[in-house]
């Protein structure tokens, strides 16, 4: 039978990386055996850098970003305005928007997208900590950056109509020119999210 040929600490490690959100199993067949075609001295190097990763890192209980510290960088760093927030997905979609260094705000995690099909809703996703900061720091402009898809659009859409709803007056923009719908902010070039940034639409 396969599985008395098949290695016990392969499938074990197939078992664990498919935890991985979007690691199905193709997917971490493919890492784990191009992992492994690596030498041995990079392998080490790469689990030393993970074991290191897992100890050090945190996530900032300001804005929920994945940072070496608490409060972030970005939060702790004085030039940077709180009255500027730019929503974004993932910690990842803000760190792309950093690559353009034009923005001068800061960031506000939601943790995920408003997804009804895989049992996501805008209470799984940390909402009422942006309406706090909003109310502490008197925020001037909110901009969403959420993916130009239609789970990224559905979260904008209440987002904006939350945000108008409780803040009369302010300021609700929504990144739009320069993505293309379908696609993901993390994945996009500097100068499409300059754009993209730049260019944003505010609802009245």
């Amino acid at each position: 039978m396969f599985e008395d040929y098949f290695p016990k600490v392969i499938k074990q490690a197939l078992e664990e990386l498919s935890k991985i959100p979007t690691y199905g199993e193709r997917t971490s067949s493919r890492f784990l055996y191009n992992f492994l075609k690596l030498p041995k001295e990079e392998r080490d190097r790469l689990l030393e850098s993970l074991i290191a990763l897992n100890e050090q890192i945190k996530v900032c209980s300001e804005c929920g970003l994945v940072s070496d510290m608490d409060p972030c960088r970005i939060c702790q760093d004085p030039k940077r305005s709180k009255r500027f927030i730019c929503v974004v997905e993932e910690p990842q979609d803000a760190y792309a928007i950093e690559r353009i260094e034009r923005y001068t705000g800061v960031y506000h995690v939601l943790g995920g997208r408003i997804a009804p099909l895989e049992g996501i809703s805008p209470q799984d996703l940390n909402i009422d900590k942006l309406l706090e900061r909003i109310e502490k720091n008197a925020v001037k402009e909110v901009i969403i950056a959420t993916n130009p898809n239609l789970e990224g659009e559905a979260t904008a859409n209440y987002l904006i109509k939350l945000l108008k709803k409780r803040f009369s007056k302010l300021k609700v923009s929504r990144i739009s020119h320069g993505l293309q719908f379908g696609s993901f902010v993390e994945l996009a070039d500097e100068l499409s999210l300059e754009k993209s940034i730049e260019k944003r639409t505010s609802f009245p």
